[in-house]
Formats: C-alpha cells, sequence, structure tokens
C-alpha cells in the first residue's frame, strides 16, 4: 500500500514540475550573471546560452501568462506580438503588458521566482480567475523559431520577436471551469498535443 501511495505521489509531481517554486530550485539572479559572463567568453547566440541553461539547470518549460479570455485565439494562432494580431469583428483579445509586447512577447524559466509577475498583476489588479498561464517546450521553440532569442537579464526572461508557433505549447493550466472546456474542446477539434489543467481551490485536473 505504501508503494503504491509512493508511486502516485511521484507521478503527481512529475506532472506538476511545470510549475515549480522549490526554494533550492529558483533561479536567483546573481546565479544567472555569473552563468551568461561565463557563456559569454565563447559566445554564441542567445539562444543556444539559453539552451545550455536549460540543460544544465533541468528547466523543462518557459512561461506565459495570458489573459484565459485569449486561450482560444492563442490556440489556433499562437503567442503573437501585440501587432501581428489580427481579429474578426466579433472577437477581442486582453492584453497582459507583463509578456505581450507590440514586436515581442517574454517567457519566464518554470523555475524563476515568478515575483516580478506578481507584483505586476497586484499593481495592475488582475482579477485572478482570468489568469492562464501556458507551457512553452523550449527545444521545440528553438527549432521553430528563426531569429535569435534576446534574454533579457534584469528581469530573467527570453524575450522572442517572432509569433511562438501553437505546436510548442506542452500545457496549458486554466482556473476558470468554463474556459478550461472551451479549450479541451478546441484541443480536440484540432488535434493538438497538449496537456490542459484544471485548477480549483488548490486541485488540479487534468483533461480528459
Amino acid at each position: 500500500m505504501k508503494s503504491k501511495e509512493k508511486r502516485t505521489k511521484s507521478s503527481w509531481k512529475e506532472k506538476l514540475l511545470f510549475w515549480r517554486a522549490d526554494k533550492d530550485d529558483i533561479l536567483n539572479e546573481n546565479e544567472l550573471d555569473n552563468f551568461f559572463k561565463s557563456l559569454f567568453v565563447n559566445a554564441g547566440s542567445e539562444k543556444e546560452i539559453v539552451l545550455d541553461l536549460i540543460k544544465k539547470r533541468g528547466i523543462k518549460s518557459f512561461l506565459f501568462y495570458t489573459d484565459v479570455r485569449n486561450i482560444g485565439y492563442i490556440l489556433k494562432n499562437g503567442i503573437q506580438p501585440t501587432q501581428e494580431i489580427v481579429l474578426n469583428k466579433d472577437e477581442s483579445y486582453h492584453v497582459w503588458g507583463y509578456n505581450q509586447k507590440q514586436d515581442s512577447s517574454n517567457l519566464d524559466f518554470d523555475i524563476s521566482s515568478r515575483a516580478h509577475f506578481w507584483k505586476w498583476s497586484a499593481d495592475a489588479t488582475i482579477d485572478t480567475s482570468k489568469f492562464c498561464v501556458i507551457g512553452i517546450d523550449p527545444e521545440k521553440l528553438a527549432k521553430t523559431t528563426t531569429k535569435d532569442w534576446i534574454f533579457d537579464r534584469s528581469f530573467g526572461m527570453i524575450n522572442i520577436i517572432e509569433t511562438i508557433h501553437f505546436d510548442t505549447i506542452k500545457w496549458i493550466l486554466i482556473r476558470n471551469e468554463q474556459y478550461y472546456s472551451y479549450a479541451n474542446n478546441i484541443i480536440k477539434e484540432l488535434g493538438l498535443e497538449i496537456k490542459l489543467y484544471l485548477s480549483h481551490d488548490g486541485l488540479v485536473k487534468i483533461g480528459e
């Protein structure tokens, strides 16, 4: 019985690694500075440097935060700089300025403290029920992007100056049940290989 319980807990831990915040895993600013200083001696592209970093630190996903009302558009069009977003007359898109800019999109590391985001969301009085986080596969992103990445050292974020294709999305975490069902239907309809999670009162449900 104990062995089965241990395996169950281990399985859940593996599935929830995308939202890690273990103290020992958090990437601090000094560590990033030292790491990048050592790599810039033999500098290649910043994309190569970041890929080296994620391998050394076991980073599994890049994180993109958005309003859950954008999820249908993103699943069909990817994550775009705002200047590239094209809407139908009956569509709307709710831009979160923290990581979606006119000419780029910013991504967090999954082991970052996320302190900058939580401060921004508090200052912007974001409705937490509208919160949605999207996990991006770094390896797929590297293969599908043609332009070099930019590393924002002041915020510890990756700056992507082109559309992030929907095929790079590994998982999505949603707090709103209505949009969870909506996203689940789109994922099935388009045949996307994306894991969908519903977070409600601290519990996480995996999409069927």
